[in-house]
């Protein structure tokens, strides 16, 4: 019956449980034997007694507003006691006791020892109550109500009884904690000790009066006291289905209302990418906590509701804000602060009647003063706040978050403990750390804890769908303000195409993505970035307009999905598709301009799914315009460093030029040298046929320079007819060799100006080597501008010795048809006049050519 009663108990206790016990059932069978003695009416008496004590055992009533109630087992008690002696006093004491504890007791030892003790303490008092009405004589006054009487001898031999009956069950009381003290710690048993006194003034009351009835009315009244009994317990059980109707309804409702409050939580919780278990596992800890420190009920409930809304406030804070990966600044965390007070707002309108408001608007104040929103100081703090900052706190480090990596549980203390006495109260954090592992082992017993949740492979805890899509939601916001403010910010195509293709793979899986820009002519387009698989064979690919699935796009400016992937390659003659399961391709278009597509392949996905599409195409809409915005940067970039004429470098980009090779040559101890070429006869080209023929004529002329220039050579125009080279790492030979080169290659172009006519010019130029020569840009170019003058002088000398006129070299002799153009004597200059003394004619040349 008391199945839980023998379960870790010391020798002492056992010692004293068994001798109660004992003793307890010695009485019952000494009572039984008494029984043996009792009048037909006696009997009948008891009989109908132990039927009214089954049916009201265990009953309570208490007298509003003061600790006084009347025990229905000690009235039972105390009324065989009086009507039927000691037999009626064991046999109802236990009736009493044992129906009592099978109705509303725990049936743990302690109920076993309050029913030995109910019978012990109910025998010793019948024996004393016997004792003192046999020394009272019927010559006692009696006292009553009307020609209702109860002898003195009576009340005054209860009163001993009740007396006698205290005594022992307290004495029994008292033995048993002071075994129980000895062996562990045990509250005081005063307080079950009065608890005990505050019934016997009503139980003896209640007890005279049914004697008082009984002597008057006769046997008769007891059974209408059996009849109204049987009928009060019958109306009682019906109440009690009512009420227990009434009670699971209302814990169903609370219930609900408790998962409804959870959901939203997780729900607001979820924008902040924080997973389901987040607010249930502060909630172990904030009541667990509060529990052990005591707190009162409506306490505990303002923890375990507060601790599942204490973020609902961060409804008000943007998602750009919560799950910003770097540090806030400081008016984002201005920003950040208001969720506790406008949390505190939302709650107020729901009206709780324990304090969940001051629990979520303090949550953030700090033990030194230093918190928000109110600046509260220690115990200032509503000691609910307290407890749910340290809950939450030590739940979210163990936590991942954008901005931060988990933490281990002995991390995570350290952290409470430096903060205890600044931010946290020391006494709490002492506290809590203590009796950390119980509220863990209580978490892993819900299933919350970080272990399980990473037990199947280190995976985080499987979240509801909702969850998950909320955070989904809110991840794609957060991703696109972000992609939107990183593009904003990026002007160079490169890292915007890259950009492009990292946060396409945050929503839409791929093993392959490819950026085609559409080229200039309409016609073709050109994988002008790809990431993933086959990055390098697909790298610069061209696909024609209106060719596989993407120049399908191309040419009709719609997307396409789960198409073949080898439609794609076929044309390009790439094999690299076999092995795609899936692709899908949309146009990019800016300001409702097509400037490419962009297509995802996969070997990974069976197919790609609506929702795929729509996060691609919200995506491809921002990168869109950031890649024509640097596109026309590219372009304008190109433009500010390139002469448009010639394609070549220009000035500007010259200089740059000059200051790398500068700084190269610093660090590598080289040389190198500056060209300077200038054409000869190129006004006559203009003035005779015209500027189209002449930008034709540099046009042409900037090729065959660059044809002569090793790769890494640098050659820009410098202005008007005047071209300059950077030529690193050379010596003079190779200078030579490189002169007439230039001067052959010139010398035989011939550009067609219509008809059988040609037109044709000359070449001159200098050389400055660096650093002999000079150490900036400047002096290098006035020397070899002057070595290009002589080198010019050298050339007017040499077309005036063939009879041709130098300022006019065009109509004279540049300008020939095709017959005259092939029999053109190459003429050798004699010595010129300034050729300086012991000097020869060739030296003196590439002096004046190349001056080193």
């Amino acid at each position: 019956m008391f199945g839980k009663s023998t379960a870790n108990i010391s020798k002492n206790e056992q010692i004293l449980y068994g001798s109660v016990s004992a003793i307890a059932v010695g009485l019952i069978g000494y009572a039984f034997y008494l029984t043996a003695s009792l009048s037909l009416f006696e009997f009948i008496l008891l009989a109908s007694s132990t039927l009214v004590t089954i049916l009201v055992a265990g009953f309570r009533i208490s007298i509003p507003g003061t600790r006084i109630n009347a025990d229905a087992n000690t009235v039972a008690a105390f009324w065989g006691c009086v009507s039927l002696g000691p037999a009626g006093g064991i046999l109802l004491a236990s009736v009493a006791g044992i129906t009592g504890r099978l109705r509303f007791g725990e049936r743990d030892k302690h109920d076993l020892f309050a029913v030995c003790s109910e019978i012990v303490a109910s025998f010793i008092g019948a024996v004393i109550y016997g004792l003192a009405l046999t020394n009272f004589t019927s010559r006692v006054e009696v006292a009553g109500l009307n020609t209702m009487l109860v002898p003195n001898e009576v009340i005054i031999s209860a009163v001993l009884m009740a007396a006698a009956h205290f005594s022992v069950k307290a004495a029994l009381l008292f033995v048993r904690q002071g075994i129980e003290s000895s062996r562990q710690q045990k509250p005081s048993s005063w307080d079950e000790v009065a608890s005990l006194l505050s019934s016997y003034p009503v139980s003896i009351l209640g007890t005279i009066l049914l004697f008082l009835v009984f002597r008057h009315y006769g046997f008769d009244f007891g059974l209408v006291i059996v009849l109204l009994v049987v009928v009060g317990n019958i109306a009682y059980k019906i109440h009690l289905r009512s009420l227990s109707a009434k009670t699971r309804q209302i814990m169903e409702a609370s219930r609900l209302h408790l998962a409804t409050v959870e959901a939203l939580a997780t729900a607001i919780d979820a924008r902040d990418q924080v997973g389901t278990g987040h607010v249930r596992r502060t909630q172990i800890y904030a009541v667990g906590l509060g529990r052990l420190l005591g707190l009162s009920e409506d306490e505990i409930s303002a923890l375990r509701a507060g601790a599942l809304l204490h973020d609902i406030g961060k409804l008000a804070v943007p998602d750009h804000i919560l799950n910003k990966p770097g540090r806030l600044t400081p008016a984002e965390m201005e920003k950040m602060k208001i969720h506790s007070s406008v949390g505190a707002s939302i709650l107020e309108k729901v009206g709780f009647t324990y304090p969940v408001v001051p629990t979520v608007k303090y949550h953030h104040e700090c033990w030194d003063g230093s918190g928000y929103p109110e600046g509260l100081k220690g115990k200032q703090i509503p000691i609910t706040a307290r407890i749910l900052t340290i809950a939450d706190a030590f739940d979210t480090l163990r936590g991942d978050r954008p901005y931060r990596s988990a933490i281990s549980r002995e991390e995570a203390c350290d952290f409470l403990r430096s903060r205890a006495g600044s931010q946290y109260d020391p006494a709490l954090v002492q506290v809590f750390i203590k009796n950390l592992k119980a509220l863990d082992d209580e978490i892993a017993e819900a299933g919350l804890s970080y272990e399980s949740a990473l037990a199947a492979g280190g995976e985080a805890e499987e979240l509801p769908s909702y969850v998950e899509q909320i955070q989904r939601a809110n991840h794609e916001v957060f991703t696109l303000f972000s992609l939107a403010r990183e593009f904003s910010s990026s002007l160079n195509l490169g890292q915007t195409l890259s950009l492009f293709t990292q946060k396409v793979a945050a929503f839409v899986p791929y093993d392959t993505c490819v950026l085609y820009l559409l080229d200039e002519s309409g016609e073709t387009a050109t994988a002008a970035f790809v990431e993933g698989q086959r990055k390098t064979e697909l790298t610069g690919k061209r696909i024609r307009v209106g060719e596989g699935a993407t120049g399908y796009v191309l040419k009709k400016l719609t997307s396409v999905s789960n198409v073949d992937p080898t439609l794609d390659f076929a044309f390009s003659g790439v094999e690299s598709g076999l092995d795609y399961t899936a692709m899908t391709s949309l146009p990019l278009i800016a300001e409702e301009k097509l400037i490419g597509a962009v297509s995802l392949y996969s070997n990974s996905v069976a197919s790609y799914q609506d929702e795929h599409l729509r996060l691609l195409e919200t995506v491809s809409r921002i990168a869109a315009d950031a890649i024509e915005k640097a596109l026309r940067h590219a372009e304008a970039q190109a433009y500010a460093l390139t002469d448009p004429m010639t394609g070549l470098p220009n000035s500007r980009s010259l200089q740059i030029e000059f200051d790398k090779e500068v700084m190269r040559a610093g660090r590598g101890g080289t040389t190198f040298q500056l060209l300077v070429l200038d054409l000869d006869g190129f006004k006559a080209v203009n003035d005779t046929y015209g500027h189209r023929v002449g930008d034709n004529m540099l046009r042409e002329i900037a090729k065959l320079i660059r044809g002569q220039l090793r790769e890494y050579d640098f050659l820009a125009r410098y202005g008007g007819d005047e071209f300059v080279a950077i030529v690193p790492d050379t010596d003079m030979t190779y200078m030579e060799r490189l002169r007439r080169r230039i001067e052959d290659t010139v010398s035989t172009f011939a550009l067609p100006v219509g008809g059988d006519q040609f037109a044709r010019v000359g070449i001159s130029f200098g050389s400055a080597s660096f650093p002999t020569q000079g150490q900036s840009f400047d002096e290098l170019v006035v020397v070899a501008d002057k070595a290009m003058y002589r080198s010019k002088a050298i050339n007017r000398l040499r077309n005036s010795r063939t009879g041709v006129d130098t300022e006019e070299m065009i109509p004279v002799v540049k300008v020939l048809d095709v017959e005259e153009l092939e029999n053109l004597p190459v003429p050798r200059p004699t010595t010129p006049p300034f050729i300086r003394e012991g000097e020869s004619e060739e030296h003196s040349i590439i002096s004046f050519s190349t001056i080193t």
